[in-house]
């Protein structure tokens, strides 16, 4: 029930975030494309629910070149990263990442149905391959645009912590918990604390 509750509240939070945020995103879009050009949307694939893969969406927010053609030096790993001075990321990208309006699109992957507002943040297939054996239970709820593990860190959390509390959401699924992570979600990016 708690799940079926939660369902209709992100399909009620998203449209009205999706009506709210309209201008919002229209210039965040003209902005993006002026500056960097096409595409706008940067998409790419993404594990959810029950291992399904679903296509992410969110403003591009980085110039498209590889890294090794924007800084000199060894990549040590060649699977996603999140770098905190990336070169990549051009300064109108850097400032919607720091507000999180680079996540706004995300908002119809919750309509879709592929995310929920609040949930394991998703990530790409090829990551789990070096996740602690105890992952899989994150893959029972739909992934979300926010969650314990963003509210209690964001970026700057090991995975070992984002594992358990991703799993602390998975068994205590509850609108009372929902709430909870949106507010101190939005107190988070208000403050601009441990975001990149």
């Amino acid at each position: 029930m708690s799940r079926l509750i939660i369902r209709l509240l992100d399909l009620v939070i998203a449209l009205i975030a999706i009506v709210v945020f309209s201008p919002v995103m229209l210039v965040v879009a003209f902005v993006v494309a002026k500056t960097m050009g096409r595409p706008v949307i940067f998409t790419q694939q993404r594990m959810g629910k029950d291992g399904n893969l679903f296509t992410l969406y969110k403003f591009r927010s980085m110039v498209n070149r590889p890294l090794k053609e924007c800084e000199q030096g060894e990549l040590v790993n060649s699977y996603t990263i999140k770098l905190k001075d990336d070169p990549r990321i051009t300064p109108f990208g850097n400032f919607i990442r720091k507000t999180s309006l680079d996540e706004l699109p995300q908002l119809w992957n919750v309509i879709k149905g592929d995310m929920s507002i609040v949930g394991p943040r998703p990530f790409v297939p090829e990551e789990y391959d070096n996740f602690p054996m105890d992952w899989h239970r994150r893959l029972d709820a739909l992934p979300g645009i926010t969650g314990l593990a963003q509210v209690s860190g964001r970026s700057d959390l090991p995975m070992d912590d984002i594992i358990r509390l991703d799993r602390v959401w998975v068994e205590s699924i509850c609108p009372k918990l929902y709430f909870k992570v949106i507010m101190q979600t939005v107190r988070l990016v208000v403050s601009g604390k441990s975001s990149y």
